[in-house]
């Protein structure tokens, strides 16, 4: 069981972040309560694994079944209904790994004005190697990222830098800079003699219309400040 993090970390730049951050995860869990996660899995005993086997693939089934509806929404509704749709999709299902995780965190902070975000793919680099980095199966929302390393083209893994910060809903709501960020993946792989590196996903923006959907809908991911 991950212990409950508490975002305690100070964070410098426009007042709207500095404001929206901390109650981030009250937002997100308000609306898309007792989620369950089949990846989450990996943080059992050998033996927990085992007993819940039923469990895991009832929950892993009905993932794969969101993720299919899900697939169906921007070619039926456009990107309004594809954002209106994940977010109604997971909260009906109760259900979502990493991936839903970012893209709705991601969401809720554009909701509320916060433009320097965007979901990325965690890697695992070896200090002073030659090794390629490695990745780590994980995604999250990275603040403070600038445009040219944010490369939705090239997609190429690049260093954070100290000041980026990290919102993780998946890993119990944390949010914090690197330093705490690379003591945290340590959870999900990544080696004491590695540092993190991030990879631009390719994902929909969304746009005014589904914001307003958003708004309508799941009034909650509106943080008053």
């Amino acid at each position: 069981m991950i212990n409950n993090i508490n975002s305690k970390y100070t964070f410098t730049g426009r007042p709207k972040t500095h404001k929206i951050l901390p109650k981030l995860k009250f937002a997100f869990n308000e609306t898309l309560p007792d989620l369950r996660s089949p990846s989450k899995a990996c943080f059992l005993s050998p033996e927990e694994f085992a007993d819940k086997q039923p469990e895991i693939k009832e929950i892993e089934d009905r993932l794969k079944f969101v993720r299919y509806f899900v697939k169906s929404l921007y070619r039926d509704g456009g990107i309004s209904e594809h954002f209106r749709g994940l977010i109604g999709c997971v909260r009906a299902f109760k259900v979502a790994n990493c991936d839903e995780y970012a893209e709705i965190t991601k969401t809720i902070c554009r909701l509320n004005g916060i433009k320097n975000c965007d979901t990325f793919a965690i890697y695992a680099k070896e200090i002073n190697s030659r090794k390629p980095p490695r990745p780590l199966d994980h995604a999250v929302v990275a603040l403070n990222v600038s445009k040219n390393k944010n490369n939705k083209e090239s997609c190429k893994p690049f260093i954070p830098t100290k000041h980026t910060i990290f919102a993780d809903m998946w890993l119990d709501g944390f949010i914090g800079k690197t330093p705490q960020a690379r003591e945290l993946f340590k959870k999900i792989g990544l080696k004491d003699n590695e540092i993190i590196m991030l990879k631009p996903l390719k994902t929909y923006e969304p746009d005014k219309a589904a914001f307003e959907k958003i708004k309508n809908e799941f009034p909650k991911l509106s943080i008053k400040v």
